[in-house]
């Protein structure tokens, strides 16, 4: 049967662990000076080699016929080791035995001396699964265990474990190996398993591994299977779902002129072809890094090829422009793990940066026009007075506002929420329709916070573009009944209002008082606007918020 790379070249010694230099250093003298502690705690990122260090301490403390610190292999213990049968070395996945029940098992059997060795080692990987109670259970045994245990405990996440745990524990932190070491052992396992590939494939490999060699070993066993014939740079970009430097460029080189429908129609194709938009954020990310530091310091790069790209870059966008384009695409990333629609998020981006600086900036400089953040301002700042309405329209407007908000609280489910999140950006589809442009940039300019049934409540932090929303109710209806079919009944609120209706909210339901009755609306929208539509309502919708989002739109 097949082994994974990753399970054949694991070390066996602690000659054989790569880029851990400090801890090896420190367990080898602790034994060679008899001084075991009797409860260790690894922590650090997953395949820095936490748990494979584990398996080589127990083995060389039972080990009969040490040589230095390599075992022998030729003892019992190290026999049954070897073999996996060394009832002497209990290894236990908290993930999956994290109850006190087993803990308290555990404790019960530590008593027992070992079979064939000096000690009776256990080693409890993902250690901050255990539940309280189990900590608890453990505690005692851990303070004061017998003479002839050892606890080894590891984790990638110690902020979990109780300070009564971390306090017990001689702790080791391990860091992520670097890219050279990774290279070098990779260099090694290609060798002798005679594995056909590039210097340059093998430098992407280590990079993209981010300081796990389990990872880099992992993908390189992927590649071998991906491709019979020599493994090249593009074949890693393929397995691992990435992008060249050169195509990052071009995404950037796109946006930055201001090619919007061009840059969609990239994160479209990448999205087909199964690429990682994430990783494809993250990577972008550090060839703006490097162009930032072409900017300041040419001289660090050594390659004529990338000197090329950054220097070509940095004629396209200026410095302060890369900043914010970094604090966008980290922004990015955050929101890319609350949704499972990461093409939205990339593509949303994507906008944002092609708000820093788009055509115009680039063809005439010296005519600057505002990017959309400074229009949003400076529409905030206008001076817009409720009392341009009719009081007769503010009533009604008011009334079927109470209404909307208590009619989706009635029928909220969080399950339906969820799913018209991921599905909302359905409508950007007619954002390059002048018809429904200026409402549908509106609508995303928003975020969707409740919904029950029919019912919608959205939310802006900017008290005008609420109202802006609220008196485009007509269109915005016509817009979702168009994308969706459905006769959905929105409702913007500020921010402000949002707070104490959602704390009131949460109350109720935690004690399970139903004081929101569904309504029905006895009041229509044409109604409401028949007096003012020509006036107030004309003006606020369709002349600032089409002035807040002309250059966003893209006509076709």
């Amino acid at each position: 049967m097949y082994q994974a790379l990753y399970r054949k070249y694991r070390p066996k010694t602690f000659d054989d662990v790569v880029g851990q230099k400090v801890i090896v250093k420190t367990l080898t003298n602790s034994i060679l000076n008899n001084r075991i502690n009797h409860a260790y705690l690894f922590t650090g990122p997953r395949g820095t080699g936490k748990t494979s260090i584990a398996k080589i301490l127990a083995k060389i403390v039972n080990c009969e016929s040490l040589d230095h610190v390599t075992p022998c292999n030729k003892c019992v213990s190290c026999t049954q080791t070897n073999n996996k049968q060394n009832t002497d070395i209990i290894e236990i996945d908290a993930a999956s035995n994290n109850g006190v029940d087993e803990i308290r098992e555990l404790r019960d059997k530590v008593s027992l001396v070992p079979s064939f060795g000096k000690y009776k080692v256990y080693i409890i990987d993902e250690v901050h699964m255990l539940t309280p109670a189990a900590f608890n259970a453990l505690l005692k045994t851990l303070e004061e265990p017998p003479k002839h245990i050892i606890f080894i405990l590891a984790t990638t996440e110690p902020h979990k474990i109780p300070s009564t745990i971390l306090s017990r524990c001689q702790r080791f932190d391990f860091k992520k190996i670097s890219v050279d070491d990774i290279k070098e052992r990779l260099l090694y396992v290609c060798k002798e398993e005679n594995i056909n590939i590039t210097e340059e494939a093998i430098s992407l490999i280590a990079h993209l591994s981010d300081g796990g060699l389990r990872d880099s070993l992992g993908l390189l066993d992927q590649l071998t299977n991906y491709t019979l014939d020599k493994i090249e740079v593009s074949d890693v970009h393929a397995v691992y779902g990435t992008i060249t430097n050169n195509e990052i460029k071009e995404l950037l080189t796109k946006i930055y002129q201001g090619k919007l429908s061009e840059t969609f129609n990239l994160i479209k194709e990448y999205d087909e072809e199964g690429k990682n938009l994430t990783k494809i954020i993250e990577n972008t990310i550090e060839f703006l890094k490097n162009t930032l530091i072409y900017f300041n310091n040419s001289s660090y790069f050594d390659n004529d090829i990338e000197k090329l790209m950054y220097e070509e870059m940095c004629n396209i966008v200026k410095e302060e422009d890369i900043y914010s384009s970094i604090e966008i695409l980290l922004d990015s990333i955050k929101n890319s793990k609350n949704t499972n629609n990461t093409r939205l998020i990339c593509e949303l981006a994507m906008i944002k940066i092609f708000e820093l600086k788009n055509k115009k900036n680039i063809i005439e400089p010296q005519k600057e026009i505002p990017i959309l953040e400074e229009k949003k301002k400076i529409v905030a700042e206008k001076k817009y007075d409720k009392k341009e309405l009719s009081d007769d329209t503010k009533d009604k407007l008011d009334e079927l506002k109470k209404i909307r908000i208590t009619n989706t609280l009635a029928k909220f489910d969080k399950k339906e929420l969820i799913t018209f999140k991921d599905n909302l950006d359905d409508i950007k589809e007619l954002l390059m329709d002048p018809t429904y442009s200026s409402n549908v940039s509106l609508i995303l300019d928003g975020e969707l916070k409740a919904k029950g049934d029919k019912n919608l409540i959205f939310v802006y932090k900017i008290k005008n573009l609420e109202e802006c929303f609220n008196l485009s109710l007509i269109e915005i209806e016509n817009i979702l009944k168009k994308v969706y079919n459905v006769d959905y009944k929105p409702i913007a609120v500020s921010e402000e209002e949002w707070e104490p209706i959602k704390v009131e909210f949460n109350k109720n339901m935690k004690s399970k008082n139903k004081i929101y009755e569904y309504k029905d609306e006895n009041i229509s929208l044409d109604d409401i606007f028949k007096n003012n539509e020509n006036v107030e309502k004309s003006n606020v919708n369709t002349n600032e918020i089409e002035e807040m989002f002309e250059d966003l739109i893209v006509y076709n």
